[in-house]
């Protein structure tokens, strides 16, 4: 028994020296996980706002703003910012220049906030980032995800400078491409039209929406990660319009031209059919409890999982043929074409990761199977030689014939002497 024992234990020691390298190698693709995870921290805004910039000096220490302290650089905008998923902010002085970085967690959330800061009628500045406009208060430009504005650092209204501009260029240099800049897809359901403004608008939230359509904060709730787009329509005069003005020339009255319309479209994509019939039951409530003639002047329609809008318009037939014309693309669209490699720049790394997790797998099970075979092996052997060893091991316990007597009595011979 206690050879049997000695022998088991030094198998068993064979196997763990066999098994314990495979281990170990398997183990390695954990650790490069958590090295992937901590290459791929949040680079620190204060990186854009150098010391010095463009040749300037900063006038002062950068600050770092977070998404409940927003209030603090934005003001009563602050809810705005964090519909556009704004989660963290940068600024700094330069000279009499000041140098605001937002970045956000949506990818078009740098986009929609120069659509809603420079609004419908702005300027476009210089080829700055991705897109950029210039306001009465302020140069801005989207890269990435990262919004920068400029604007005069004791807070007066006016248009940025050059020095402002080169700034802004400094600063998007330092942005690193790491994808197309392109629009959202909401936008491609537009009707198209030569009767479409410029200064399309993008929207994350009630309430940046609540900017360009009055009460649309009470009336539309952002479920499920909804956005929307809100485009202008130039809308010729109506027929009544028309006949009133050629009658008055007849009569030689002189009358003013009459403006071109701006009917607004607004285009609400939900991402699922429950959250478009919820929003579009809400909204038919609300056009139940006005009156008739207000509800002459506004058209509410469920196009799939878009709840499309026109409001601002004197010509209900021409509006409703635009809102007729939004198709809502029922057919899959590719986000990312599947031929085109992927930016990931650890994929080599993961890959490798991926194979050493196999062969490691596969090593741990052939390491298993040859010890629980050797084990399995030898024990029964061992049992079968002890079960021999207790049979045939003690021969005193054999029977045998007493030929002694027989000997005696045939030949004749003397008994033995003691």
């Amino acid at each position: 028994m206690h050879m049997f024992q000695t022998k088991f234990f030094s198998l068993l020691a064979v196997a763990l020296l066999i098994v314990c390298p495979v281990i170990s190698k398997a183990q390695q693709p954990a650790a490069g996980n958590q090295q992937v995870i901590a290459v791929t921290t949040e680079r620190p805004l204060t990186e854009l706002l150098p010391d010095k910039l463009a040749g300037l000096k900063a006038t002062g220490s950068a600050r770092q703003i977070t998404a409940e302290t927003l209030a603090e650089l934005v003001g009563d905008q602050a809810t705005v910012y964090r519909e556009y998923y704004v989660t963290r902010a940068a600024s700094r002085q330069y000279g009499a220049a000041r140098i605001d970085v937002f970045t956000s967690t949506h990818p078009f959330g740098a986009f929609g906030l120069l659509t809603f800061y420079s609004g419908p009628n702005h300027t476009t500045s210089d080829s700055i980032g991705a897109g950029s406009a210039r306001t009465n208060e302020a140069l801005v430009f989207w890269k990435n995800t990262y919004f920068v504005r400029v604007t005069a650092a004791n807070g007066q209204t006016r248009a940025p400078s050059s020095n402002e501009a080169a700034l802004a260029g400094a600063v998007a240099g330092e942005i690193p491409t790491q994808r197309r800049d392109e629009r959202p897809v909401i936008f491609r359901s537009l009707p198209a039209s030569p009767r479409l403004a410029t200064g399309l608008r993008y929207f994350l939230g009630p309430e940046s929406l609540n900017t360009a359509v009055a009460g649309s904060r009470d009336l539309y709730a952002f479920n499920g990660d909804a956005e929307a787009v809100v485009a202008e329509y130039g809308l010729k005069p109506d027929a009544a319009t028309r006949r009133h003005g050629d009658a008055s020339m007849k009569t030689g009255q002189s009358v003013a031209a009459s403006p071109v319309e701006q009917m607004r479209l607004v285009i609400i994509e939900y991402h699922t059919p429950q959250f478009a019939y919820d929003a579009i039951a809400r909204a038919n409530e609300f056009i139940n409890s006005l009156p008739e003639a207000e509800q002459q002047r506004l058209i509410i329609k469920r196009e799939g999982n878009y709840i499309v809008e026109a409001v601002n318009f004197d010509d209900r037939n021409a509006a409703q043929a635009i809102v007729d014309a939004v198709q809502y693309p029922y057919g899959v669209q590719w986000l990312h074409h599947p031929s085109i490699p992927s930016d990931d720049p650890f994929r080599a790394q993961k890959a490798a990761q991926m194979l050493l997790s196999t062969f490691g797998l596969l090593g741990i099970l052939l390491g298993s199977v040859l010890v629980c075979g050797s084990i399995f092996g030898t024990t029964l052997f061992l049992k079968r030689r002890k079960r021999m060893q207790a049979a045939f091991s003690d021969a005193g316990q054999m029977l045998r014939l007493e030929l002694n007597p027989i000997e005696g009595t045939i030949f004749g011979l003397p008994p033995k002497r003691d």
